[in-house]
């Protein structure tokens, strides 16, 4: 049937190729339409604990408002000037349209009063540098704001309601520029996202090219034929433009997770139009009638293909099962990439073909990867050592792998070397905190003020716990009250964006330091930082089981497509290997498994067997014995598997130039398992087979 598809088009392509060329034009229009879109919030969903924690103190208290964070730094506010620019930055804010309060230094009232107490009398006699101190002593709210060497400051912008976003950002900051001696920089959760959203649009407009690029590149030094180049190149190209059409069509925006999406999509695409072109060489040795050679070698190769596809497309859809929008999106967006760009390859390239006229009878296949092919002849008939090495191997990585853990890093979404990230850093230093969070202490009707107290005392030390019991300390705590009376709302500062810790450290000391003081049950922290370092082990956990159902999906489909289980368990061991392998160096280099590090893995599984697939295919398709079977399935797999891989590796490695560190460090896992997965197929898989089919 696919031989009859391939030969009509083969014998009347103009049409259809007025048809794709038609479908391209419309995609790249409609590209024009994509935007990109963060919120990292969107990767925790409305059904997991931290984001029900947020409904509920929403219910009991004022909703929680996206701020407009600043940190103000100058080379010390112990002096009248820089104090006093402080002090006027803080009421230009206040004018800003859409601002609804200020909170600051300025903002805390003096004890036993509303007003000001850094401008009120208490304090007027005191040099600059005693009455920061005097305010840190006596109220830990201070201790927040600015900080203990006088350098930094923080200040949050509430916004009206229906007044945040962009165009408010821009206001403030234009509030705040032109204040002499003082440094300002965004520092909210709003401020990543919009410095994430930079740093996409420069992956997109940057390294996706530089990947098309490379494959190029590559594609030239491989058969060193424009006609060949162009043939293969084609396809892929407008397979992405025909994703970034369907991405701008349906109004998908692209984020953090999808934002090495558009190399895998065009490295993989290339893979499969490489062995589609390396199929039609073989097809026309010694072929009298070229256009039936081509059908033949297209309907041979696009089982193999499109099975390559699904497996990928397989492991995308495994990111639906956890609950997180942005992991959903991106198992839709995924799987339809997948499709497209098989659809542009098995479409365009017969067209180009026919258009170009090559390959051509008489031609050869490249040699430059030719050279793998008799090591892994030598190493398949060693029948005896293989399988030993193989389950060495394996069982090495599997007992590598069993230490992981599992974890959440802020720090893998903060763009290196960005003014934010930076900014973060710099208030993690200074004891100020990188994310604002609240402490929820449940009242006790007994004894009002004994809990909210004893966590005082918990955050802040001896001293919250003696401010908590002032007068003053009780008149802030009234406010902090929720609307029923049931709860106080402590606000904290925790760091959490240290490249090389653990984003939970700080919170599991806190949590733990309430546990010590009796408040087991009685205090909950919240927050969007909260719940995405909470719930981003349970994401992992819930990720970790997606790539279980993938590694059985595609054994099942392995098994029932070749119609065999020996040969299934053997593509699973194979497979397992590279994937194994790169969990095993994460806990060689004492890496957590995080949210990005698992859609890595999974995708690489989907990506990894592609190689076993191909080859799987040229056995079914070859005659003889077993060994006559395995060897010219290498003759014929082998150099397009290591071509494709060299084209996987160049395109994945453009991904390490992201300054977004967790798109490069998925890249990069993805490249690894890839380059290993190459060596397992060449080296265990024949001796593998020729083992277990003797």
């Amino acid at each position: 049937m696919l031989m009859r598809l391939f030969n009509r088009l083969l014998a009347r392509p103009l049409l259809p190729a007025l048809v794709l060329v038609l479908v391209t034009l419309v995609a790249g229009w409609q590209a024009t339409r994509v935007q990109v879109a963060v919120n990292l919030s969107g990767l925790i969903g409305e059904g997991t604990e931290g984001a029900q924690a947020i409904r509920r103190y929403e219910t009991r208290f004022p909703p929680l408002r996206a701020e407009e964070v600043l940190l103000v730094q100058a080379p010390s506010f112990a002096t009248e000037q820089a104090l006093g620019a402080l002090e006027d930055l803080v009421l230009e804010l206040q004018f800003v349209d859409g601002v609804e309060n200020v909170i600051s230094l300025a903002s805390l009232p003096a004890p036993g009063r509303s007003g000001s107490w850094l401008t009120g009398p208490e304090l007027a006699d005191l040099t600059p540098a005693a009455r920061i101190e005097t305010m840190r002593r006596l109220n830990p709210l201070a201790r927040q704001l600015i900080s203990a060497d006088m350098t930094a400051a923080v200040i949050a912008v509430v916004p009206e309601p229906g007044q945040g976003g962009d165009a408010l950002a821009d206001r403030v900051q234009a509030a705040a520029d032109g204040f002499e001696g003082l440094h300002v920089t965004h520092v909210g959760l709003l401020a990543v996202q919009r410095a994430i959203s930079v740093e996409l649009i420069r992956d997109i407009e940057v390294l996706t090219p530089a990947a098309i690029g490379l494959c190029l590149l590559l594609s030239v030094v491989l058969f060193r034929s424009g006609r060949a180049v162009a043939v293969i190149a084609i396809p892929p190209i407008a397979g992405l433009v025909w994703f970034f059409g369907w991405l701008g069509a349906t109004g998908t925006a692209i984020d953090p997770l999808m934002g090495s999406l558009p190399v895998v999509l065009i490295v993989l695409a290339f893979s499969d139009a490489i062995h589609v072109y390396h199929a039609a060489i073989h097809a026309l040795d010694d072929a009298p009638d070229r256009r039936s050679a081509l059908a033949r070698a297209l309907a041979e190769t696009a089982p193999a293909a499109a099975l390559t596809s699904l497996t990928t497309v397989i492991a995308f859809a495994s990111l639906a099962l956890p609950d997180s929008p942005s992991m959903n999106t991106m198992a839709w967006a995924g799987g339809v990439g997948m499709a497209l760009c098989l659809l542009s390859v098995l479409a365009m390239m017969p067209v180009l073909m026919w258009a170009l006229g090559v390959p051509r009878a008489g031609g050869r296949p490249p040699r430059l990867f030719a050279g793998v092919v008799p090591p892994a002849r030598r190493v398949a008939r060693w029948t005896r050592a293989v399988p030993v090495v193989a389950a060495v191997v394996l069982l090495g990585a599997l007992a590598l792998q069993s230490q992981s853990r599992m974890g959440f890093r802020y720090a893998d979404y903060l763009p290196r070397g960005a003014p934010v990230t930076q900014a973060l850093a710099q208030m993690d230093a200074a004891g100020l905190g990188s994310d604002r969070m609240l402490a929820i202490v449940e009242v006790d009707p007994a004894a009002p003020l004994d809990r909210v107290t004893r966590a005082a005392g918990a955050i802040w030390g001896p001293e919250g716990a003696d401010w908590a019991a002032s007068a003053a300390g009780r008149a802030m705590l009234a406010r902090m009250i929720a609307d029923d009376g049931s709860a106080h709302a402590l606000p904290l500062q925790l760091p959490i964006s240290a490249r090389d810790v653990p984003a939970d450290q700080a919170l599991n000391t806190l949590m733990a330091d309430f546990d010590a003081a009796g408040l087991a049950g009685q205090v909950q922290i919240i927050g969007p930082g909260q719940a995405l370092i909470t719930e981003g082990p349970r994401l992992v956990e819930n990720l970790r089981w997606g790539l279980y159902s993938t590694i059985l999906a595609i054994t099942l489909l392995v098994a029932a497509v070749h119609r065999s289980w020996r040969l299934a368990l053997v593509a699973l061991v194979v497979n397992l290997i590279p994937i194994l392998g790169v969990e095993a160096w994460l806990v060689l280099l004492g890496r957590e498994l995080t949210i990005m590090n698992m859609i890595a893995l999974t995708v690489a599984f989907g990506i990894a067997v592609d190689d076993t697939l191909h080859f799987l295919n040229r056995l079914a398709l070859a005659r003889g014995d077993t060994a006559a079977r395995v060897d010219r399935a290498l003759t014929e797999a082998a150099p397009p598997m290591a071509a494709t891989t060299a084209i996987l590796l160049a395109g994945l490695v453009v991904t390490l130039f992201s300054t977004l560190p967790g798109l490069a460090v998925y890249g990069g896992l993805i490249a690894l398992a890839v380059a290993l997965a190459l060596a397992a197929d060449l080296f265990l898989l024949p001796g593998l087979i020729r083992w277990s089919l003797r």
